[in-house]
């Protein structure tokens, strides 16, 4: 009997979650307890940028979707995950799939992190691939696709100005199990008014046996 083995590809928003330096430091604090008040209530203050999220293109584009005006059928599709190294260049499949993750291996040391460095990112020749490969998204578990201090932003505006979404810091340890294979990817961004971005829930889907 066939059935579907799920996989959370989402890292949880916690209190002081690593971040980049001048954003926004997470804050998930209790803001109202049972024992005083007889519910639980906590109090969220994050960017739109933190922890696994969705770039939507008007984050680098001018007059680009925000994330309440992407189409739906954008954050689902076939997908596949690839062993990526910026240094060395992407190898595409040679079938066609929807969306791409990356696989670095970068956050698997996310509880030592605080603050975002020596990260991984998308190449910008490899980035003009995945393009003409024909990708509707695009995902790598690093907190950026781009190069650090990079000036131009020039792989956020091949993919985003190719109406592109990129997800952003992927789980590296569930990912890490789908290098390799064919799967079904959804992805939940929060629904934020003329969002430029925005965290959301990543769930993969294989078909097992």
């Amino acid at each position: 009997m066939s059935g579907l083995k799920f996989y959370d590809l989402s890292l949880p928003i916690a209190d002081g979650m690593p971040s980049f330096k001048g954003d926004p430091v997470p804050e998930v604090r209790q803001f109202k307890r049972i024992e005083a008040d007889g519910y639980n209530l906590k109090e969220i203050r994050i960017g739109t940028h933190t922890g696994t999220h969705l770039d939507a293109p008007a984050h680098f584009i001018k007059g680009g979707k925000t994330i309440d005006q992407l189409d739906l059928s954008v954050l689902q599709g076939t997908a596949t995950c690839i062993l990526y190294d910026p240094k060395k260049g992407i190898r595409l499949p040679g079938e066609h799939h929807d969306i791409i993750l990356l696989y670095t291996g970068y956050n698997n040391m996310w509880n030592q992190m605080r603050v975002f460095k020596n990260f991984s990112y998308i190449d910008k020749m490899d980035a003009g691939l995945l393009k003409d490969y024909g990708v509707k998204m695009v995902g790598i578990d690093s907190p950026s696709a781009e190069i650090e201090n990079s000036k131009d932003f020039e792989t956020h505006r091949i993919l985003l100005g190719g109406s592109i979404p990129i997800i952003e810091n992927l789980n590296s340890a569930p990912l890490s199990s789908l290098v390799g294979r064919t799967f079904t990817l959804q992805v939940f961004p929060i629904l934020v008014k003329d969002g430029d971005g925005a965290p959301a829930r990543v769930i993969a889907m294989e078909e097992v046996a």
